[in-house]
């Protein structure tokens, strides 16, 4: 029998974390509002992340960043649900100092909000922005919506408390593995003074059509498109990019940097140059790797881009000392 001890982060949840973070400032960026400072603290694998931010109404808020139970593919039915832990275990004095302990420390920080936020591949899909003050109001109201539901039977087989979550104070965006869990999770979007910030139209407006056409009765696809196409002027934003780096990763390989692919083709401008952590985040050699088109696609895109992007990240490492 092993006496290892029991390894409470693996890379590939710790590399999922690093993406997340990383992926908060454009996402709060693009929703008006203006991030000017965005501090980590770590500690061992753990970290805390404070953002202040200008709202789009002129107010400064410094918010807590609360990250949702990663959905990496362990589970089958983890995208039924998001949540995320207030802390890790009960402060002496039970559920209520616990709370009061919470609210008294971001008192203390000046923290204004907490913002709970749950990535699914390349997606921000819940970001709840929550007054420091309206906390531990939301997780009572969480917690009696849970006990109704035990009480009426209406969860099936979870016994749970949602709330309460072993020892460890929970607040849930969404439960739909009963018919009426979601209840839980209207507690928190219904509560006075909650911003769903996901559902907020980003900077940059795109206008979506319905292009599916009726299988009964097709149209006259002679109509469809046009002939000699106008040109039109296109004002967009983008992170600078130096031409050096693209330059560098691209000399350094003829063939897709991902492990087990190496596809390659005879002709320029075949490979990508993949910015692992985000180009946001850092234009440097080692946070990039040449991808094929499709492993490219994959980087950003499937449902196993966090553990992809960590096998790519532990390969990119080695060009850092050329730098």
């Amino acid at each position: 029998m092993s006496n290892a001890p029991r390894v409470f982060r693996r890379p590939e949840s710790i590399a999922a974390e690093a993406l997340s973070r990383e992926a908060l400032a454009p996402f709060l960026n693009d929703r008006g509002y203006t991030v000017f400072a965005d501090e980590r603290i770590s500690s061992g694998d753990a970290v805390q992340q404070f953002v202040s931010v200008r709202a789009p109404d002129g107010r400064k808020l410094k918010i807590r960043v609360r990250l949702c139970w990663r959905r990496g593919g362990r589970n089958p039915n983890e995208k039924n649900y998001a949540a995320a832990q207030l802390i890790a275990r009960l402060r002496p004095g039970g559920w209520d100092a616990t709370l009061e302990y919470l609210a008294e420390r971001d008192r203390q920080h000046g923290i204004t909000h907490n913002l709970l936020l749950q990535r699914d591949g390349g997606e921000i899909i819940y970001a709840a922005l929550l007054p420091v003050e309206a906390v531990s109001s939301i997780w009572h109201r969480q917690r009696e919506v849970s006990n109704e539901l035990q009480r009426r039977g209406s969860m099936g087989r979870i016994r749970k408390n949602h709330a309460e979550n072993g020892s460890s104070p929970t607040l849930w965006l969404q439960d739909d593995r009963a018919p009426d869990a979601h209840k839980v999770s209207d507690a928190l979007w219904q509560w006075p003074g909650v911003i769903d910030l996901a559902a907020i139209a980003t900077q940059e407006r795109r206008e979506y059509f319905d292009d599916t056409f009726d299988d009964c009765h097709p149209p006259d696809y002679s109509t469809l498109g046009r002939d000699e196409g106008s040109r039109l002027s296109v004002v967009r934003s983008e992170v600078r990019r130096n031409p050096q780096v693209r330059q560098a990763v691209l000399e350094r390989t003829s063939a897709c940097e991902r492990k087990g692919c190496g596809v390659s083709r005879d002709f320029a401008g075949f490979l990508d140059v993949h910015h692992i952590l985000g180009v946001e985040k850092s234009d440097r050699v080692w946070n990039c790797v040449a991808l094929c088109p499709n492993c490219h696609r994959e980087a950003h895109f499937s449902p196993f881009a966090n553990e992809l992007n960590m096998q790519l990240l532990e390969y990119s490492k080695q060009f850092k000392h050329s730098e």
